[in-house]
């Protein structure tokens, strides 16, 4: 679950189970003791609220049993002391920054009402220069489910890492613990965006249809590829150059527009919200 290069969340609720509140000392995974243990993790949660000034918040993390009803008491407050909380309960991880940012965006992610709002295009290709490569002739379009068709299937995200860094970011350091605690946070915070995905998606596609199956199975790994994409080269960023290319996505993604990835010289996003369109116009860029 912590090698480098994964891009898929295939125990997603398993992780998002992973208790901030476990009694007779079972843990489901991670370390039993130190600070990414369960219970270290569950008390910097309640630190942070405090920290931030939500004693209630506070209150509420210390009686729920999971990191999903955490992220659920926690999106119900203003972005602004989101912001401030995430940054103290991530102070002391990897790439704590980043993740911070992640954290705010993907737990407010809702996709028929974005609390953000991104120029698209401009997110892409600064996806594209964070990676490095060339965006010339890559055209970002804008799809609605009735428009699929049957495209982005075949997208792709380029967020692994290529072998030789993964190898390279191994031997440099181990950073296992912070990972697996960071994914074991941020699978309570996908799970009720990966939810509204799919019941958004069912009724507008014909599951009839064996090319419209495919892409409901997808649409919602899709999305835990861009999370757990940029969770990874957050917690590996101080040697990645500071830079984290799925982080756009990310930022995409909390507007409303889910990457598909690269087809066809195509960077497809799927727009579920009210006001989607084909069209790349009027869009003000907002941040945490």
């Amino acid at each position: 679950m912590v090698g480098l290069g994964l891009t898929r969340l295939e125990p997603l609720r398993t992780f998002a189970a992973s208790s901030v509140n476990l009694s007779g000392g079972a843990e489901p995974g991670g370390p039993p003791a130190g600070p990414y243990s369960v219970d270290m993790l569950r008390a910097r949660a309640i630190e942070a609220a405090r920290w931030a000034g939500d004693v209630s918040l506070a209150d509420e993390l210390q009686d729920v049993c999971c990191w999903a009803p955490a992220a659920a008491a926690i999106r119900q407050r203003p972005l602004g002391l989101q912001t401030k909380g995430a940054r103290y309960f991530f102070r002391d991880f990897p790439g704590g920054d980043q993740l911070a940012q992640i954290l705010v965006y993907a737990n407010n992610t809702a996709w028929r009402a974005p609390r953000f709002r991104f120029d698209p295009e401009s997110l892409v290709t600064r996806h594209y220069a964070l990676l490095e490569r060339p965006s010339t002739g890559i055209r970002t379009e804008i799809l609605t489910p009735d428009a699929l068709n049957g495209a982005g299937a075949q997208g792709q995200l380029g967020l692994v890492l290529d072998r030789k860094t993964g190898e390279r970011l191994a031997k440099a350091s181990d950073r296992s613990e912070p990972m697996w605690a960071a994914l074991s946070v941020f699978s309570g915070m996908m799970l009720d965006p990966t939810d509204d995905l799919s019941s958004r998606l069912t009724p507008l596609l014909s599951l009839s249809r064996s090319r419209d199956r495919l892409f409901a199975r997808t649409a919602a790994i899709r999305y835990s590829q861009v999370v757990i994409g940029a969770v990874q080269r957050a917690i590996w960023s101080d040697l990645l150059g500071g830079v984290n290319p799925a982080l756009p996505l990310v930022q995409l993604s909390s507007a409303g527009y889910l990457p598909l990835g690269e087809e066809d010289g195509r960077f497809l996003l799927l727009r579920l919200g009210n006001g989607g369109g084909t069209h790349l116009t009027g869009y003000r860029t907002g941040a945490v």
